[in-house]
């Protein structure tokens, strides 16, 4: 389970359908014991503190069902969805009134509009909240000058993306992970894809990717349940253990940022995937002095992270993706 996730506080219940302005981040530190965050009458120990207070349970949950609520909605032009979390350990009168983002982008002082429900599970896995979106060192990227491992591009180098030609490189971060922190927290242990898991060539080779890292798919099962064909996947919806697995036996790993002037689709290994997206859980993702290093490149983004525009592609949560990849759909 994630160490730590984002909540934005919000000025009211989304149940009521809105609109609701979303008011400051703050940052929930996971204590539980398992890998839910569950309603009070499955768990009724402490699962979160934020900001030195322990939540002990979602308590509130019975508007939708009986587990945490989920939500689709507006922000800041886009589509989002949200978890509602809500608690009995706060000293508030229902919910503690936070939500925290599993797709899109919600930032301080957006408006969320449009707020419908969709479901209420029993649990929300904390795997399932967005983390660190990157590639590994090794994977080899589509440039006019042929493929070039991502840990030699620099920034200024030019790149083939799928949608405006090339593009250059604005900016390249890194996030370094011990053996030990991957061993504490293997929600963050990289996905390794195998050769030509979605086809023919597709990808070339192997290649590791960060668990939230979202690859691109095309297929009509898309078309049909979300009404686009071309989406993008985060990665660990995509494990099978057969073609596509979590790499447990990694003893470290360092997970690469690349970052364009635009959402991009670049060429990795021989498969379409995302470059960086600096939305509100991307830029929680990082270091701080990554974050830091961006903001200088891209100052916009500091009061509010959507001005950097749309998802290349319809993003996929968690559990949409599941929905894809399921036999049962």
């Amino acid at each position: 389970m994630p160490l730590q996730f984002t909540t934005i506080r919000i000025n009211g219940d989304p149940f009521n359908g809105g609109p609701l302005s979303a008011g400051v981040e703050e940052t929930a530190i996971v204590v539980d014991d398992d890998d839910f965050f569950e309603p009070g009458t499955t768990d009724t120990g402490v699962q979160l503190t934020i900001e030195g207070v322990d939540i002990e349970s979602a308590a509130w949950p019975d508007y939708v069902g009986s587990g945490v609520e989920m939500y689709t909605a507006t922000a800041g032009g886009s589509t989002v969805t949200f978890a509602y979390l809500t608690s009995s350990g706060d000293g508030e009168d229902d919910g503690f009134d936070r939500i925290v983002v599993l797709s899109g982008s919600i930032s301080p002082g957006d408006t969320i509009s449009g707020i419908t429900p969709t479901t209420s599970n029993t649990n929300l896995e904390y795997s399932t909240i967005p983390g660190v979106v990157c590639f590994t060192p090794g994977v080899m990227i589509s440039t006019p000058k042929g493929a070039i491992a991502i840990e030699h591009l620099r920034v200024g180098d030019l790149v083939i993306t799928a949608d405006n030609g090339l593009q250059a490189v604005r900016w390249i971060g890194q996030k370094q992970m011990s053996g030990a922190r991957l061993a504490a927290h293997p929600h963050l242990q990289p996905v390794l894809i195998k050769a030509h898991a979605f086809g023919q060539n597709a990808p070339e080779r192997d290649m590791h990717v960060s668990p939230q890292h979202r690859m691109f798919l095309n297929s009509a099962k898309s078309q049909m349940i979300f009404g686009e064909r071309e989406v993008l996947v985060p990665a660990k919806a995509l494990v099978n253990d057969t073609s596509i697995m979590v790499d447990r036996a990694s003893m470290a790993v360092t997970y690469i940022h690349v970052m364009f002037d635009k959402h991009e689709l670049i060429n990795a290994n021989g498969s379409w995937s995302e470059s960086f997206h600096p939305g509100a859980v991307g830029l929680n993702a990082l270091e701080q002095s990554a974050r830091a290093e961006l903001l200088e490149i891209f100052p916009n983004l500091a009061r509010n992270p959507n001005r950097y525009g749309a998802s290349a592609r319809k993003a996929l949560s968690v559990q949409e993706a599941r929905l894809l990849t399921s036999s049962n759909v």
